[in-house]
């Protein structure tokens, strides 16, 4: 098989939360059946990762690609929250596991990115032995696509003020760029991030930095934290088809805002 010159890039999934991604109808370890009901927050995040997914593998076109969950795949047991669908967290791996399997069987090959202790705790681990993906989950994921060296870590600071989005991102890849140079390690081209749930992107024609959306509503902490914030959902998708060696990839963006009708739905 040729070398996969595309990177889909998803993160935030949050399976597990009772606002993050899961199928219509789950089976849990106990056989109890969870599904959408009448959560229309859940119907309609389920229905736009199916569409962006779609509109992905359409621009893919059946060439090989590299998929990147680049972390906080499940929400998790914590801070005593009861915003959750099921009360065991392997059963936020099986959720996870029935999302994502789809495009972990289409994909070259899988990379995986350790998320937030307090979400995931170690079960990366467990979340990639059901899926039979070699390797293991790493803090920081490095590997090159035509010549081009990426960096994929989950971590970055947020922010609640829209108006610096684009700061954060441009910060962010100045000082990654700049511990690298100060240590004397190859510097990459192509920056990965999550963990904000702000998408978006900054190049400065040399190097380039991304945010992927959640798949995920607010949450009560949410809530609290960045309370008029609106949600996009979504992934990437990076092309290096047509590129030169070393070149920057073209960028595809799959993003969906939600309507004020889902947002106000209780």
């Amino acid at each position: 098989m040729k070398e996969p010159l595309l990177n889909l890039v998803i993160s935030d999934t949050h399976c597990g939360s009772d606002v993050g991604l899961m199928p219509p109808s789950v089976i849990l370890d106990n056989g109890t059946e969870r599904g959408h009901g009448r959560n229309k927050k859940l119907q309609w995040l389920w229905k736009s990762f199916l569409e962006s997914t779609a509109q992905a593998l359409e621009v893919i076109n059946g060439d090989p690609f590299i998929l990147t969950l680049n972390g906080d795949l499940i929400e998790g047991i914590h801070h005593r929250s009861d915003e959750v669908v099921a009360a065991k967290i392997i059963e936020h791996v099986g959720i996870a596991v029935e999302c994502l399997k789809p495009l972990v069987d289409e994909a070259h090959s899988v990379k995986v990115t350790k998320g937030t202790e307090c979400h995931v705790r170690d079960m990366e681990t467990v979340f990639m032995r059901e899926l039979n993906i070699p390797g293991k989950a790493k803090d920081v994921q490095q590997y090159t696509i035509n010549g081009c060296l990426v960096d994929a870590r989950h971590h970055m600071p947020a922010t609640s003020r829209l108006h610096l989005e684009s700061g954060g991102l441009g910060v962010a890849m100045a000082n990654c760029r700049s511990n690298m140079l100060r240590a004397g390690h190859p510097v990459a081209k192509v920056f990965l991030r999550a963990h904000r749930h702000c998408g978006g992107d900054v190049c400065d024609g040399e190097s380039m930095i991304l945010v992927t959306p959640p798949f995920q509503m607010l949450t009560r902490h949410a809530h609290k934290v960045v309370t008029d914030a609106i949600p996009r959902v979504g992934m990437y998708l990076l092309d290096w088809r047509n590129v030169p060696k070393g070149g920057l990839p073209a960028t595809h963006r799959f993003f969906f805002s939600p309507p004020q009708s889902i947002l106000h739905d209780e």
